[in-house]
């Protein structure tokens, strides 16, 4: 878990913007904005990363960038190329911005979303099923948004 985060320069470069974008969109705009008011559920020095990276669940550290009317994630986490037991390669998560919201995937169904609060981490959503993320933004008692778009 060291290094620095030399992706956000690389984000700034307006190819590599597009390049992110056309690939993949984890929450629409209206979900990325309640990530950023929610209380949350409980604060922490540092989130709890995925640390052994395997190619069914895909583990990974995201952070969310807001950009006109799109969400898109910048990866923070890679598998360790010199690795043989699959390391999973994580930035150092202290140089991200006060309000920086990042999603911690563990696998296709269990993933969580935490907002970085003046030095320490705030657990602002969770979801134990694809479709369904419940928002802290009272407390403990979540609210449920459901990610499937109407028709």
């Amino acid at each position: 878990m060291t290094g620095s985060i030399p992706i956000l320069e690389e984000v700034r470069n307006e190819s590599t913007l597009v390049e992110v974008q056309s690939d993949m969109s984890t929450i629409d705009e209206g979900t990325y904005l309640v990530l950023r008011s929610a209380s949350g559920a409980f604060t922490c020095r540092y989130p709890p990363v995925p640390k052994k990276w395997n190619s069914i669940d895909r583990p990974h550290v995201a952070l969310l960038l807001h950009d006109s009317d799109r969400i898109f994630p910048v990866f923070l986490s890679q598998p360790d190329p010199y690795s043989n037991n699959l390391d999973l390669e994580t930035a150092d998560l202290s140089k991200l911005p006060t309000r920086s919201i990042i999603e911690i995937r563990h696998n296709n169904s269990h993933f969580a979303y935490y907002r970085r609060d003046n030095g320490s981490w705030t657990k602002v959503a969770e979801a134990n099923d694809p479709f369904i993320v419940e928002v802290f933004s009272h407390g403990y008692a979540p609210v449920v948004m459901n990610l499937i778009p109407p028709q």
